[in-house]
């Protein structure tokens, strides 16, 4: 199989109803996770070469899965930031993926190895019908995953991604790791 085509994409921005959405935000309430996020995934796509979608936050996430599904991308990665109390990253991926879970694992341990964060692991979540948690993993068409970069309730995790610095290390770090991965098999 020839080179996979990749789209990086934004997590929040919209919600269902066109209001902002930040997702998380940091404790102060001063950093955002869509606002952060897109900086990540941008140096990921650039490093890529890949399409970036959702920068300029005006889809919602159902917006995004119908635009993903329209493409024709093989492999999609939306990009976001964790919160509810932990550290590190982890990285979601749709669980009969062969291909899904060697991006998130390489993904992983590329973001813990270039930020020094914990590496959480490549991680499957399922909802009470034995179904894919997600809905973006869940509803979109091609291979696709969902990087939760690092925690930005945490202020070792936020002090990591809220520089320029720290948001280009993170998005190389993605970009190397899908570069890896999907060079070693094939799609979905």
């Amino acid at each position: 199989m020839g080179k996979k085509k990749i789209c990086i994409c934004v997590g929040h921005g919209r919600n269902a109803w066109g209001r902002y959405d930040p997702g998380a935000v940091s404790k102060d309430g001063s950093y955002h996770e869509h606002k952060i996020a897109r900086k990540i995934a941008k140096y990921a796509a650039d490093y890529l070469g890949c399409d970036l979608m959702n920068y300029d936050g005006r889809l919602c996430l159902s917006g995004r899965i119908k635009a993903v599904n329209a493409g024709s991308w093989d492999f999609v990665a939306d990009i976001h930031l964790n919160a509810g109390g932990g550290t590190g990253t982890e990285v979601y991926y749709y669980h009969g993926s062969p291909t899904g879970k060697r991006a998130a694992d390489e993904i992983c341990k590329s973001i813990s190895q270039a930020l020094g964060v914990r590496n959480r692991g490549a991680k499957v979540r399922l909802n009470s019908a034995g179904r894919d948690y997600f809905g973006f993993i869940r509803q979109t068409r091609p291979c696709a995953i969902l990087v939760e970069t690092v925690f930005i309730d945490s202020d070792s995790d936020l002090a990591k991604i809220k520089t320029e610095e720290g948001c280009k290390k993170c998005g190389i770090a993605i970009g190397k790791a899908l570069e890896k991965a999907l060079n070693e098999g094939n799609a979905k």
